[in-house]
């Protein structure tokens, strides 16, 4: 007579995490290597993934990454609590099985990163893409820059309607700057940016990213490009353009922004260009002596003045504590990931603005 079998409880498998550490770690240093980081995974594996992704999440009208962060505020602080009982109980089997399943999660996760995002912090820098040559930036250049695009700021402020508080009324909705952006890139061609069309979606939960000090971001694991709604509309298709270059290919936050900055300029429409002379003038102007920084903030029109005041007050009103943390743990990921500078990479462009008006002048 057969015996019955009883099913096999399941047990912590040390070589599968051993494994899988060793890929992980494989994976990471290949993406180190340049020409593995440009061609191997940004034009090839990371791509075709990445793409796939997208098109899946973009079948859902909602943010799976806000989702999912939900699920992870929920599940992370419950495992913990699962562990310390089982831990203060002395339930060995469980705890060193439950200990090995989330090792291999959080293995699974850094294997994902490794491919979909990692890589591409290794590969060529976006300004040769964007037609930028090189230069050295000097406080001669940057000044000239600077006066360039507060000229170019003025008058295409003039032709742009105000709302509330003297902000810009956007021309476009949410899916028609969306739209915009995406031709943009189409005509940028090259290779360097990924073909296929990102569709960014509205956070719906805002508000609370806005006291984490976050306007946008983009989630690799669904390829999803998300933004905070809760920003003034001058800021919008900059950070937009932001996120979506992440998805097309562009880690480095420095280069997001110089993209995110060129498209809107370039874009041939007055709202896209008013807000990334926005951005590029703030920055450019940030950087000049005290007395120069006076001499052409006191150019700009008022209307232009009125609406940075009224993105600072609106900042203002989400700084704390939560904003900090938020900043040094972002600050500690860049640098992680080989951004030497941090969070500070995400002012590092005057060098492509610089070059940017010099193509755009004919200087």
């Amino acid at each position: 007579m057969n015996r019955l079998s009883l099913p096999r409880r399941p047990r912590p498998r040390p070589a599968r995490l051993a494994g899988l550490a060793l890929i992980a770690a494989f994976v990471f240093a290949l993406s180190e290597l340049p020409w593995a980081a440009e061609h191997l995974f940004a034009r090839g594996v990371t791509r075709l993934l990445s793409d796939a992704l997208g098109l899946l999440s973009g079948l859902f009208p909602f943010s799976l990454y806000e989702l999912t962060a939900l699920l992870l505020l929920v599940g992370c602080p419950a495992l913990a609590v699962g562990l310390a009982v089982m831990l203060c109980r002395r339930h060995w089997a469980p705890l060193r099985l439950w200990l090995y399943r989330t090792g291999m999660a959080v293995l699974f996760v850094l294997l994902a990163f490794g491919v979909l995002y990692a890589p591409l912090y290794a590969r060529a820098p976006v300004q040769a893409a964007l037609g930028l040559p090189f230069v050295q930036a000097t406080e001669e250049r940057a000044a000239a820059a600077a006066a360039y695009y507060v000229e170019e700021l003025n008058a295409v402020s003039a032709r742009l309607a105000r709302g509330k508080e003297g902000r810009v009324i956007p021309t476009h909705s949410f899916c028609e700057t969306a739209s915009l952006l995406n031709g943009c890139f189409d005509a940028l061609g090259g290779g360097y940016f990924s073909a296929r069309e990102v569709q960014p979606k509205q956070v719906a939960l805002s508000v609370p990213m806005s006291y984490l000090g976050i306007t946008g971001i983009y989630f690799p694991f669904y390829g999803e490009a998300n933004i905070n709604v809760n920003i003034p509309p001058s800021q919008l298709p900059v950070t937009m353009a932001h996120e979506m270059a992440h998805a097309k290919g562009v880690s480095r936050e420095g280069d997001a922004n110089v993209v995110a900055y060129v498209l809107c300029i370039c874009s041939g429409d007055d709202y896209l260009r008013y807000c990334g002379l926005m951005r590029a003038a703030a920055s450019l102007l940030n950087s000049l002596p005290q007395n120069e920084f006076e001499a052409l903030y006191g150019q700009l029109c008022e209307e232009v003045r009125l609406e940075y005041r009224s993105e600072s007050a609106h900042f203002d009103r989400y700084e704390g504590a939560i904003d900090r943390i938020s900043s040094f743990f972002n600050d500690l990921f860049l640098k992680a990931n080989g951004v030497e500078e941090g969070t500070r990479s995400y002012s590092a462009t005057a060098e492509s603005l610089i070059a940017l008006y010099e193509k755009l002048s004919g200087e």
